[in-house]
């Protein structure tokens, strides 16, 4: 691996997520001051039914083109990889574009009879014709991360932020007076117009970046085979799991419902936990996620070449970052947790709601990381037994709880789901990749040191609604976590950034 770009690439995504992520948490801030928590749960049950479509349309196709085409590039097969694109865009375009049609001419059962609220149905509608410009920016997006060309991914996932909120200021103030039902369109309209110029910057660029490499495309040898055994495992999951939790989503409000509240109590409680306190709890994972991104195409490499000493010692490492990064960010999560849904929703429930969902931070955080690793060891059987057993018994568990214990089994669903998926991940790649769990030193230790600084930072005489004092405690409790960690560390050269590479 080349660490000075891989490095580069990490900074650069790092730099563009954490952007595209404050301006998607503004926007959802925006949003739940402008419809308020009802019309954000109605907006994630349209969502629900948008992202198991979106999930049948690109799951596979972006890991399948990454995987080939750094193969066949790392082998200086130039024209079979070549030739691997152009066969993924126009599967890609026949799958969706089928896909598409399906979700607009069922939009009335879907949204009327599937998630049980009428006003859903034009949204659907609005959403359908996007995929195919969806999949097409997936099966381009595996092409640039294959080439290593982070800063064009970065690029287009940020003007397609900025489009869907740009469209959404510019609509909102007409449409929202005539009910939610148009104030989602308002936000989906964003969605589908942001698609469509992304798609078309990417392929673009795409052009401009193929004609570049040398060669005439060539026949690509099992090519069949290939997509079956790389993008039908993912793509089944995802289906799989996106169809389950879209069967979970339309129950939560059901089962809230039975439970006692109203409908409109009830979109507002899902509406506030997915749609408000989720974005908060997985908005520090734009530190980790590019690396569980970038590592894909650097252990597909290391594994085709069979370097097997080398992909153990950057899975170890890998892991072990997932785990000191993501146990002060719990920590601070729980410590903080008031000022956090003070300063940025002004509502002490989103606050209490955080405190109680950070627990999950590390499981979310360090799964991400595994799956990573596991897709570029070429696990994808495992990713999709594992994913069909976490979301049938999501579904059950939904069904069951919700009515009797109402919000807190829901919460509960969301603790049972992420331990056991993470659980699952964890142990295969253990397994896989032959490496010890060193409690102490990766778990244990992280929580003593961040500890401290958290207790200590919340007698600071800051009231709860200070931006200023909530960065201020932030700031000292990274501080005060990484001084106790040094402090306190083992004369551990295995772990030195300079070994932090593919040999």
């Amino acid at each position: 691996m080349n660490k000075k770009k891989f490095l580069v690439n990490s900074i650069l995504l790092i730099a563009t997520a954490l952007i595209i992520r404050s301006m998607g948490l503004a926007f959802r801030v925006y949003m739940s001051n402008t419809i308020g928590a009802e019309g954000i749960g109605l907006y994630q049950l349209i969502l629900t039914v948008y992202m198991f479509f979106a999930s049948v349309t690109t799951a596979g196709i972006s890991l399948f083109v990454t995987r080939l085409v750094t193969d066949y590039l790392a082998r200086g097969e130039n024209g079979i990889a070549k030739r691997c694109v152009t066969l993924c865009l126009i599967i890609s375009v026949g799958i969706s574009t089928a896909f598409g049609i399906m979700m607009f001419a069922f939009s009335n059962e879907l949204g009327s009879v599937f998630l049980g609220d009428s006003r859903t149905v034009l949204s659907i509608k609005i959403l359908a014709p996007s995929l195919p410009f969806m999949a097409v920016s997936a099966c381009l997006r595996g092409y640039f991360l294959a080439r290593r060309s982070v800063i064009t991914t970065s690029f287009e996932q940020l003007l397609e932020q900025l489009a869907e909120i740009a469209v959404f200021a510019i609509l909102v103030g007409k449409l929202a007076p005539m009910g939610l039902e148009y104030a989602c369109c308002s936000i989906v309209i964003g969605t589908t117009g942001a698609e469509i110029i992304s798609c078309i910057y990417s392929y673009i660029l795409y052009r401009i970046s193929i004609s570049k490499i040398k060669g005439k495309a060539k026949r690509v040898p099992h090519f069949l085979n290939k997509f079956t055994s790389i993008a039908l495992p993912v793509t089944g999951s995802s289906c799989l799991r996106s169809g389950l939790s879209a069967i979970e989503n339309s129950l939560i409000p059901t089962g809230l419902r039975k439970n006692g509240s109203n409908y409109t109590n009830a979109l507002s409680t899902y509406g506030t936990i997915s749609g408000m306190v989720m974005p908060i709890i997985t908005f520090p994972a734009i530190f980790i996620m590019p690396l569980s991104t970038l590592i894909i195409p650097e252990i597909s490499q290391a594994k085709a070449q069979n370097k097997e000493n080398s992909v153990r010692r950057i899975s170890e490492r890998l892991f072990r970052i997932g785990l000191l990064y993501s146990i002060p960010v719990m920590a601070i999560m729980i410590f903080l947790s008031n000022e956090l849904g003070t300063v940025i929703y002004n509502s002490s429930d989103v606050g209490i709601y955080i405190a109680i969902l950070a627990p999950v931070i590390p499981l979310m955080y360090l799964d991400s990381v595994v799956d990573g690793i596991l897709k570029g060891l070429n696990e994808q059987v495992s990713y999709l037994i594992f994913n069909f057993i976490d979301s049938v018994i999501r579904v059950i568990l939904t069904y069951f709880l919700l009515p009797i214990m109402g919000i807190k089994g829901f919460i509960i669903v969301i603790f049972v789901s992420e331990s056991l998926n993470t659980s699952l991940s964890i142990w295969r790649f253990l397994k896989v990749v032959q490496l010890r769990l060193k409690i102490f030193e990766w778990i244990i230790r992280p929580l003593l040191c961040v500890a401290l600084p958290c207790l200590l930072i919340i007698m600071l005489p800051f009231k709860q609604d200070s931006i200023l004092g909530l960065i201020i405690k932030i700031l000292l409790s990274c501080i005060g976590y990484i001084l106790l960690l040094y402090i306190t560390r083992r004369n551990d050269k295995r772990f030195s950034v300079q070994k932090l590479r593919i040999e």
